[in-house]
């Protein structure tokens, strides 16, 4: 297979140092041990630091008491060494043959018609000094070898970490930085015949791997991911790692939209597949975002940014994706901005409310439990949905700040009630990641004077598969205190029977896409009558939500569901709602099988 990132596969020993140009150079270890009695300093330093401060490794902290450790002796095995013996040595021979063969007078009698005698010293003088003139010239050519030989070795050094600083070091692909180069003279060139487009890849499911089989499975997944991408990837096309869970592709030269989008396509194919690492297999889901220059940007921040963009687009989608960018994306990035900045600004002065939905006693007809729901009315925007603004602050990290507040205000409301009346009260995957979640949730019932046997906390299937462990220590504290724990929207996650078993829970909740279609659908039939049936084997309490018509009541209380909650009874109220709510529910008799109420029970 072929080197996917072009790299050379030489090594150099020694480390680099930094000239002040910010160039890089070879440099020499600064100690090296000769023997045990001898150890030998270059006179070379690294990046100006003290000598005396060097270990033997050539790190710091290692004292040497002398001022400063000099050269002490010769260094025989060095080029420059044998150089300088060869030249003197024979310089020291050849004056020693002349004049032990007397070659001074001899040559001066051989030219005694055209010299003078007097001459004979001088003769011997300019002979020596042109066999040093050989052995010099000799001496010069080779250091001036030596001299090429080393700065090859250093331009080929500084090339080579170059070319490490912009290739990722887990996978060998360029990194940003290259990315960027290349997309800057790429899209210098593009023209409305010559297009350019940038895909960039976002990764689902490392976390999952992660929490499953350790970060050495994460890392092996991304390099066989890099390598199927590799192999489907056009020869003038450039891939790159951009950062943990997300890569780049850049196209240099597209004759239709359909080039990237067929690469997209077979992107998400390839990484349909299994991965195979260590301890099993793995899957990944990804969203892509497209952007073409010039039609979406002519900078490359600009382009990168709108493909990111769309890339946000794909993941929100859910499942593995393909967007282009569309000029609407740009405003709803600006939404979210501004709707961030907002939230920042209603949680500061605890604006956002919660309303309360009634989960009523489909045996007795009655009212048993409020749902704690977040409502926030903006000034300027009017209602923001939760589904909009809480997904928000889980992203930002908002959502403990916004819940611990939003649970307060419950716990002060919920002690107005009835003391048979119950709280449910959501808490987010995001928030069961932090460990001392039980210890406010406690700390806040005893601070209100809210009973914990009232509250029931309701966690969704995510938290399961997340991070289980964290989650049930949290749980577990919780259950000690006496809170009931509710599995909300069950049978739309990853949970398995295991884990359901391994959690202590109360009661599962049956979500609303199943009770939506009961009178049209016989899957959701039979699934919501088995979750029915597995709880009452698990000895569990059963809600279910979204109830909305008088048949869909009627199934539910037929196959023994024990509670139900939905716009059939009552939507979302305010506190200030309730206690009217509570009046005209007490004169309300129980269902029967046939969904009838009957008002003389």
């Amino acid at each position: 297979m072929r080197n996917p990132a072009g790299r050379s596969n030489a090594t150099f020993a020694g480390s680099t140092l930094s000239r002040p140009d910010g160039s890089l150079r070879l440099a020499k270890p600064l100690l090296t041990f000769r023997n045990q009695r001898n150890i030998w300093l270059s006179q070379q330093s690294c990046c100006g630091q003290d000598p005396r401060t060097l270990r033997c490794d050539g790190s710091t902290e290692m004292g040497i008491s002398t001022p400063r450790l000099r050269i002490l002796r010769v260094d025989w095995r060095s080029s420059a060494t044998r150089d300088f013996i060869a030249l003197f040595g024979g310089v020291v021979l050849t004056s020693l043959l002349a004049h032990f063969y007397g070659l001074g007078p001899r040559l001066a009698q051989l030219g005694k018609r055209y010299v003078d005698p007097i001459l004979d010293d001088t003769i011997f003088i300019v002979f020596v000094a042109f066999l040093l003139s050989i052995g010099l010239t000799i001496f010069s050519v080779r250091r001036y070898r030596e001299l090429a030989r080393g700065t090859d070795a250093q331009t080929i050094t500084e090339g080579e970490v170059r070319d490490s600083a912009r290739h990722d070091p887990l996978t060998a692909f360029p990194n940003r930085r290259l990315f960027d180069d290349t997309l800057d003279v790429y899209v210098g060139l593009a023209t409305d015949t010559h297009q350019v487009a940038i895909l960039m890849l976002g990764l689902d499911g490392l976390k999952r791997i992660k929490d499953t089989h350790g970060h050495a499975a994460v890392d092996k997944a991304l390099c066989e991911f890099a390598t199927r991408l590799a192999d489907i990837l056009p020869k003038d096309g450039l891939l790159a790692r951009i950062e943990g869970d997300e890569f780049g592709i850049v196209l240099p030269n597209i004759s239709s939209l359909e080039e990237p989008a067929d690469l997209a396509r077979r992107v998400v194919v390839s990484a349909a597949d299994s991965l195979v690492i260590e301890t099993g297999a793995a899957e990944l889901s990804l969203g892509i975002g497209i952007a073409i220059a010039p039609l979406d940007g002519v900078t490359p921040h600009e382009l990168v940014r709108r493909a990111e963009r769309a890339l946000y687009r794909a993941q929100g989608d859910g499942g593995s994706r393909v967007r282009f960018f569309e000029p609407d994306m740009d405003m709803h990035v600006e939404r979210r901005i501004n709707i961030e900045r907002e939230l920042r600004s209603a949680i500061a002065t605890n604006i956002i409310e919660p309303h309360y939905q009634p989960v009523v006693s489909l045996a007795s007809n009655r009212i048993v439990g409020f749902e704690a729901l977040a409502r926030w009315e903006n000034k300027t925007t009017g209602h923001i949905p939760p589904d909009v603004f809480i997904p928000i602050a889980e992203e930002t990290g908002l959502i403990n700040a916004l819940g611990d507040q939003l649970f307060r205000r419950a716990c002060l409301d919920a002690t107005a009630w009835p003391k048979t009346v119950s709280l449910a009260f959501n808490i987010s995957p995001v928030q069961l990641r932090d460990s001392a979640l039980g210890e406010r949730i406690i700390s806040v019932l005893e601070q209100t004077g809210f009973s914990p046997r009232r509250l029931e906390i309701e966690i969704t299937e995510s938290a399961f598969v997340e991070r289980s462990g964290a989650a049930k220590s949290v749980i577990d504290a919780l259950r000690l205190a006496g809170v009931r724990i509710a599995l909300d929207d069950f049978g739309t996650g990853y949970a398995t029977l295991s884990q359901l078993l391994s959690f202590r829970l109360d009661k599962i909740k049956i979500d609303r896409s199943f009770v939506s279609h009961l009178h049209d659908s016989t899957d959701c039939r039979v699934i919501v009558r088995a979750i029915i049936g597995l709880a009452e084997g698990l000895g569990l309490m059963t809600a279910a939500e979204g109830v909305e018509c008088e048949r869909q009541l009627a199934y539910l209380v037929s196959n023994g569901c024990t509670e139900g909650q939905g716009y059939l009874f009552s939507g979302p109220v305010p506190a200030t709602s309730i206690p009217a709510l509570l009046n005209r529910e007490a004169s309300r008799g129980p269902v029967t099988e046939d969904g009838a109420r009957n008002p003389n029970a």
